[in-house]
């Protein structure tokens, strides 16, 4: 009986969380400390499902069991995934460092391991205690980033929007003049989400100032996209100074609002962009949201490692306030090792 109480209170505390989650994200899901929250609070819920069918199915425990055995080789398959993605970007995309993150990526899922095997087997206080460090790291970086990941498909799949204003399309490299397949992805978002919403027909803002190796500006460009789809003349906003995803938001905004006062921001780019997008919006104190064209899936693993990094850099204190536990135990696992004498 006492059990079967702290089960349905463990239910009871999770159904509480979510309900403060979905709250909150309705409030404004532009805010990375949800994904902190959503992160364990989905691990609690799956541990939570998985004992309470372990214990309703019978063999449900021995299927568990079979997964976490085959979990190294899971691992494996992962990092040779990584490594084939980063040599495919390799040569369609070029061997710039953007390009070549999943293949850093593999190459560290398999070298690392190698790297605390050999560092144990020196046997020494110190060298444990760098075994350890990379362990933790290693296990930080990944929760980390799946952390991020899940965060980024919840953002996509359930955009809180309001009524639009404008469809701010975030520009991209053209080349003569033409949009590529990547920056389509984002104009083809832009249309579908005018097409959702018929009063006030919303606003078409494609917003990019000219590279050194364009014909034009990107926000031309994309105009002139937008008007071959049937997108009306006078719907269109051309911003065509913007160098970086900060001027696109705060040029645009200015544009709009000559025009529409009052009204979300949709922010249109890549999928693998958009949560960065929201978030540099809210810091900017817009109000808007942001959607993502899709991106080909090769694309996607080194743009995303790629927007992980940039997330970290730009939220350095939640980052930090996120690696305490793990300081935490590895300063403590360092105390024991130096006392057991090692």
């Amino acid at each position: 009986m006492e059990e079967l109480l702290v089960q349905l209170a463990g239910w009871a505390l999770l159904a509480v969380l979510w309900a403060v989650f979905i709250w909150q994200y309705c409030k404004d899901p532009r805010r990375l400390g949800l994904a902190a929250l959503l992160f364990p609070l989905a691990l609690c819920s799956i541990a939570a499902v998985v004992d309470l069918l372990s214990t309703l199915v019978p063999g449900f425990g021995f299927l568990i069991a079979i997964v976490l055995v085959l979990t190294p080789l899971i691992v494996v398959v992962f990092g040779v995934a990584l490594i084939y993605n980063g040599v495919l970007m390799w040569r369609r995309e070029g061997a710039r460092i953007p390009n070549l993150l999943s293949l850093a990526a593999g190459v560290l899922v398999f070298i690392l391991p190698v790297i605390a095997v050999l560092l144990v087997r020196i046997n020494t206080w110190w060298t444990y205690s760098l075994a350890f460090i990379l362990f933790m790291a290693s296990v930080f970086t990944a929760s980390l980033f799946a952390m991020m990941l899940l965060y980024a498909w919840v953002h996509a799949r359930f955009p809180a929007k309001t009524r639009g204003a404008a469809a701010v399309i975030l520009g991209a490299r053209t080349i003569n003049g033409k949009v590529t397949p990547l920056l389509r992805g984002r104009l083809d978002k832009a249309i579908e989400l005018y097409a959702s919403q018929a009063e006030p027909q919303l606003l078409m803002v494609p917003t990019g100032g000219q590279g050194h190796d364009e014909q034009e500006p990107e926000g031309a460009s994309m105009a002139c996209y937008l008007r071959e789809q049937g997108i009306p003349e006078s719907q269109i906003l051309i911003e065509d100074r913007a160098k970086d995803t900060v001027e696109n938001l705060d040029f645009s905004n200015a544009l709009v609002r000559e025009r529409q006062p009052e009204g979300q921001l949709w922010l249109v780019t890549s999928d693998y962009h958009a949560l960065r997008a929201a978030l540099a919006s809210r810091q900017m104190g817009l109000e808007a949201r942001a959607f993502g064209g899709k991106t080909a899936a090769y694309y996607r693993p080194s743009a995303f490692l790629r927007e992980c990094v940039a997330i970290a850099r730009d939220q350095l204190k939640l980052m930090i306030l996120l690696a305490l536990p793990f300081a935490v135990g590895l300063a403590g696992m360092i105390f024991l090792a130096t006392r057991a004498g090692f």
